[in-house]
């Protein structure tokens, strides 16, 4: 005998509860993540969308941050160091919190997206920041003054191993800082694409939680009650 606000779980009142309890989880990233292909056209569409969205407003938040932080002050070199041993520490940081957000997504293909999207701009603006800061507290570093816009291009150039030679490292401090970068450079999209994309399909590997109202069976009759 069910209650005056409730139904059995064998009822179709229960049958809705346990359904909507199931896309509840889903969207709070609890219950069993889903590939992109078993989503249906307009939800793929509409995920997408939100991802892209995200991607782009993480992306412009790292530049819009490397702008607006100071990055002058202190001594000379060792100041520069330092800053770019925090930022490593903060990246980090950032890299294990995106890892478990994916390992924890309904959607981890895209949460892995949405990772990379902050973490390839957040690496590029430390090594941005300290050659800016560089330059600044050791004037004549660099073949030429870098402003922010400079060093952030450096920096991409450096990355992607291109070196057009208008701007190249003069003292020892900026050589072994740009060389740090080179080093760091040749595993760090090999490792960290490998990191995200195993994390994805930890995430799709996960298994839904099992309903609390599991008494029902498949068919969907209730276990009998003792009175």
């Amino acid at each position: 005998m069910t209650g005056a606000t409730g139904a059995a779980p064998g009822e179709p009142g229960g049958d809705r509860r346990r359904r909507t309890g199931r896309r509840l989880r889903g969207r709070s990233g609890s219950g069993a993540a889903r590939r992109l292909r078993e989503l249906t056209p307009g939800e793929r569409r509409r995920a997408t969308a939100v991802s892209a969205g995200r991607s782009v407003l993480a992306t412009a938040t790292v530049v819009a941050l490397y702008y607006v932080l100071p990055l002058n002050g202190g001594p000379a070199d060792l100041w520069a160091v330092l800053r770019l041993v925090l930022g490593a520490l903060l990246f980090i940081v950032v890299m294990v919190f995106e890892l478990r957000r994916i390992l924890r997504a309904g959607l981890p293909q895209l949460r892995a997206v949405e990772g990379l999207a902050l973490a390839l701009p957040l690496f590029v603006t430390l090594f941005a920041g300290a050659y800016v800061s560089l330059a600044h507290l050791t004037p004549g570093s660099f073949t030429q003054p870098l402003n922010r816009t400079a060093g952030l291009y450096f920096a991409i150039v450096t990355l992607g191993t291109v070196g057009y030679g208008d701007i190249a490292p003069k003292t020892d401090a900026a050589r072994i800082l740009v060389s740090v970068q080179i080093l760091v450079d040749l595993a760090f999209l090999a490792l960290l694409l490998r990191l995200f994309v195993g994390a994805a399909r930890l995430g799709l590997s996960r298994e839904e939680p099992a309903d609390p109202g599991g008494a029902a069976d498949p068919g969907g009759s209730a276990a009998p009650r003792r009175r």
